[in-house]
Formats: structure tokens, C-alpha cells, sequence
């Protein structure tokens, strides 16, 4: 793999230079308009080439250091420090779009380990589109999305601007501030992130920071960001560093563009697989045999001489999954004892302090969430399941929210704050006979109370769970 960073400067050439022919005389004020016509085109030109957009090729890749330090809020003594990578490959530029891997990787015993991967389809700005396999998987892999910030669009200009909400509803209000001369006159951009879903209100968490964008390589030079956290009294503090650059032959970054879909495959899979541990928990080892060869089965599959680096990744994830026993044999557990069983009764308080029974909650087919405010992944779970409810154009299964919070004024909060618009019941009482081990989990009852469909995990859109609700109320009507 070549390792030395390229860079190439643009070169404005007038289109007429290579025109060998006399000019025709000069007539009235068309040399003076032609002058300034040129001028102006001559500006457009410097802009266009030196604004805030990423210059993906096929091949190039980039590697940056990405450090963490965790402080107190009152001191400076540094609780945890952990040292990352953050590895990113362009396999191919097509309408607009770059085809973008981004892997994050962690040492472990000496050794460089892949802890989270996602494929990106990458606009010049920075905005993303991504899978359904990918974005259910967006949270392994979130804090190496730093290093691609979304940058303004044309229209915006490059003063302020405010990205889109992210698969967190996340959104980044930008300054840029010009080129900076202590960073060899990278352009300084400021940020400030704002939470639309009110989980960083909830958490009492703020997040701001900096990076400097070289324009003229189309890429995040330095990343730096401090997130303060009221409620655990510290602050974190990151910095990533671009290290090194380079670019691969066209045709390697062809056969990665082509291993990319078997990586795809390979991710549509393991849901599969993981979804058979509800349906079949008696056949955990095979599962989790068949888990381990498929990753196996991909590693085998690409290039590995030629430094593919969906190697790596395969390795990571039969690694994790290795590691992962206890949970899913936990999963096996919980699908043997709700998937095709009717759902517990009970009789439960809601944040208002009435009393609402099963019966009631369940008037026919509803997703139901249980969701704690103790894990960051159940308060976002609520912003998913808000827009599964308020689907626009179809008639939304209702849903059902289940707050595992023993501490109910806690309980009551975290509602208020990010659970606006869904229906809520204090289940603290349940987090004892339910033992769930993985929050959140989402499931699907039918209009008689069995249990149909369960998945856990954070995921941006629940979309498995939505087919299932809507296929269960088209047979009602039926």
C-alpha cells in the first residue's frame, strides 16, 4: 500500500488559449466587457476550486489519530485516555456521490482490531446516505464520523451554515472562519452541535469544537471537540489528526467497490441469523457457528494480498461475536420465553400517575419498547419509534413505551424530555420478572397478545418491526 500523500493544485486555463487565429478588431467597448467577463470568470474560477467540498477519487485514503481524553469537570487530572484510528477508502465517485468505507479501529493486545465499519454513499458536502444494514449499525462506528463533518452548500455560502439532522437528530451549527495561519492556512471552521430529540438536555450534555479543512485536498486536516457532562461532573475532550494519505490504482479501488455489495451480503446475513436466535433459541452453537463462518466466508472471499480491508473487518466481527456469547445466549433466553407466548398482563402506573392496565394498552396489534434512561441508545430509541408513530401517509401501528427506570421522578423526566408524542407506562416494577440484559428491545404483540417479532438494539428507523405491525393490521382488516 503507498503510503506518500498526494496533492494536486488546480490551474485555471482560458478555453480560448488554444484557439490559433487572429482576433477580429476591436469594436466599441467589447474588448473592455470581454475583460471584465474574463476577470469575473477568472474569481469564480479560484472559488470553485479553493471552497469547503470534499475531492474524493477513487483509491485515496486516509488515516487519522483520533485521541479521547476524559477530565473532571473541576480539574485537569485525566480520569481515562484511549488512542483510536480512524480509517477511511474512496472505492468509487459516481453522480455526485463517492462510495466511501469508514472502519474505526482499537488496539487490542498490541494488535490494531476493527470495532466498527460502515459504507457511506458521500456528496461533495459531506451529506450521507447509507443502507438500512448500515444505519441499524451507525452506533459502533458514530464517533469516527468527526472526520467527515457536512460542509455548506454552494447556496449556503461558507460564513455559517446549519447541517441536517443526523440518524440522531443531531445537527451541527457551523462558522467558518477563514483561513488560519497558525495551521499553514487551513480553513477554520467552528461548530456547535445541537439536539433536536432533547437527549443532550436529558443528559445535561453540550458538545462544541473546531476543524480545519485543507481546500485544496478536500479534506479535514485537525478535528478537535470538548462534550461537557453536567450530570457526571466531566468533560471529554477529542482530537484527531489526519497521518497519513495516499491513493491505490483505479483497479483497486474497483475490486473494493465490487467486494463491497459482498460485505453488504454479509451484514444482511448476520441479521438473519441473529433474528433465528429469537425463533430458534435451542439452536444457539449452530448459530453461532454459522455467525463465525460467515465472517470467515468473507475474509476468504476478498483480496486479501492486495490489502483489502474488508479482511480486517471480518476479523473484528467474528472477534466481536466471539465475545459476544453471553449476550447472545441471553437473546436465545428471552425469545424462549416471549417469541409466540402471549405478552405478560399487568397493571402499571403512566407518567400522570394513572392506572392503565394491559387490557387497555393493548386494544390490537402495537410495537412495544422497553427503553431505560440509563442507556443513551433507549432515549434515542424514543426519537425512532416518534417517527414510526407519526409516519406520515399510512395509517402508523400504535406504540407502547415501557420506562425500566426504578427511580420514577428520573422516569418522569426523561419522558417530558424525549419522549414527547408516544405513550408511556412506569415499568420499573417489570425490569425484575422480564431480566433484560440489552436495552432497548423493541417487539411487535398481535391483536390477541402474543408476541410475533422482537429485536434489540438502537435502530434508526425500526423498519422490520413496522413491516411486521402493518402486515398483522392488514390481516385484522381482512
Amino acid at each position: 500500500m503507498k503510503t506518500g500523500m498526494r496533492q494536486s493544485v488546480g490551474r485555471w486555463v482560458c478555453p480560448m488559449a488554444a484557439v490559433r487565429r487572429p482576433w477580429p478588431a476591436p469594436c466599441g467597448p467589447a474588448p473592455a466587457i470581454c475583460a471584465a467577463v474574463l476577470t469575473l470568470a477568472m474569481v469564480a474560477a479560484a472559488r470553485a476550486e479553493h471552497r469547503l467540498k470534499y475531492r474524493w477519487e477513487p483509491g485515496d485514503y486516509l488515516v487519522y489519530e483520533r485521541r479521547v481524553w476524559v477530565v473532571p469537570l473541576a480539574s485537569e487530572d485525566v480520569r481515562r485516555q484511549s488512542v483510536e484510528q480512524v480509517l477511511l477508502w474512496c472505492f468509487e465517485n459516481k453522480g455526485g456521490e463517492a462510495l466511501v468505507l469508514v472502519d474505526m479501529l482499537r488496539a487490542n493486545e498490541g494488535q490494531p482490531e476493527s470495532v466498527g465499519s460502515a459504507i457511506l454513499h458521500l456528496h461533495e458536502s459531506g451529506r450521507r446516505r447509507m443502507a438500512p444494514e448500515v444505519a441499524a449499525r451507525l452506533d459502533a462506528v458514530e464517533p469516527a464520523l468527526d472526520v467527515l463533518p457536512v460542509l455548506p452548500l454552494p447556496v449556503q455560502g461558507e460564513t455559517s451554515w446549519v447541517s441536517p439532522p443526523d440518524a440522531y437528530q443531531q445537527r451541527w451549527r457551523c462558522w467558518g472562519r477563514g483561513p488560519d495561519a497558525a495551521q499553514q492556512g487551513q480553513w477554520r471552521v467552528d461548530f456547535e452541535v445541537e439536539d433536536l430529540s432533547g437527549v443532550a438536555e436529558f443528559l445535561h450534555r453540550t458538545r462544541a469544537g473546531r476543524f480545519w479543512f485543507d481546500t485544496a485536498a478536500g479534506r479535514v486536516m485537525r478535528f478537535e471537540a470538548e462534550e461537557r457532562d453536567e450530570g457526571r461532573r466531566e468533560r471529554t475532550r477529542v482530537a484527531a489528526v489526519l497521518r497519513q494519505a495516499g491513493r491505490q490504482s483505479a483497479e483497486w479501488a474497483a475490486r473494493r467497490a465490487d467486494e463491497t455489495e459482498r460485505y453488504l451480503r454479509t451484514l444482511r446475513h448476520e441479521d438473519r441469523l441473529l433474528a433465528e436466535l429469537f425463533a430458534r433459541p435451542d439452536d444457539l452453537a449452530r448459530i453461532q457457528a454459522q455467525l463465525d463462518r460467515l465472517w470467515s466466508t468473507l475474509k476468504s472471499d476478498v483480496d486479501q494480498r492486495a490489502g483489502s480491508p474488508f479482511a480486517r473487518i471480518a476479523d473484528g466481527r467474528r472477534q466481536q461475536l466471539r465475545g459476544a456469547a453471553d449476550r447472545l445466549a441471553a437473546r436465545a433466553a428471552l425469545g424462549r420465553r416471549w417469541l409466540n407466548h402471549p405478552a405478560r398482563a399487568w397493571s402499571l402506573q403512566d407518567p400522570a400517575g394513572q392506572t392503565l392496565t394491559s387490557e387497555a394498552a393493548r386494544p390490537g396489534v402495537v410495537i412495544e419498547c422497553f427503553w431505560s434512561s440509563d442507556t443513551i441508545w433507549g432515549l434515542r430509541a424514543l426519537e425512532s419509534l416518534r417517527h414510526v408513530a407519526g409516519d406520515p401517509g399510512r395509517s402508523p401501528p400504535p406504540v407502547l413505551c415501557y420506562n425500566l427506570d426504578f427511580d420514577v421522578q428520573q422516569a418522569r423526566r426523561a419522558i417530558g424530555r424525549c419522549g414527547r408524542g408516544l405513550r408511556h407506562v412506569l415499568a420499573g416494577p417489570l425490569q425484575d420478572v422480564e431480566g433484560l440484559t440489552e436495552l432497548p428491545v423493541v417487539r411487535v404483540v398481535d391483536a390477541r397478545g402474543v408476541v410475533r417479532g422482537m429485536w434489540v438494539g438502537w435502530d434508526p428507523s425500526y423498519g422490520t418491526a413496522q413491516q411486521l405491525a402493518r402486515s398483522l393490521l392488514a390481516a385484522d382488516w381482512r
